[in-house]
């Protein structure tokens, strides 16, 4: 999973089967030395997810995040994602 860009799409296996994913970017909390990955799925649902992942995993894997604060912190990041990017 080294070097994600932004755009780059990749194939998750779900419940539901095969689904392809758009990359919108990906981030590092330095105060949890966790990397995440925030994608969408393609086409759009309007619906964005988010993963924790191992930059070395060579395979790939993604973990599920579920702590509230992790997902709070991700929530600001992206907020402030979006206003750079409307610059």
């Amino acid at each position: 999973m080294k070097d994600v860009k932004p755009n780059e799409t990749f194939t998750l296996e779900t419940e539901e089967g095969e689904q392809t994913c758009r990359v919108i970017t990906s981030m590092y909390a330095e105060d949890r030395k966790k990397y995440y990955l925030i994608y969408e799925y393609v086409p759009e649902n309007g619906d964005i997810y988010v993963s924790s992942f191992d930059p070395d995993d060579e395979e790939g894997n993604l973990m599920n995040v579920t702590d509230e604060k992790e997902l709070e912190s991700i929530a600001k990041f992206l907020k402030e994602f979006e206003v750079e990017d409307e610059e």
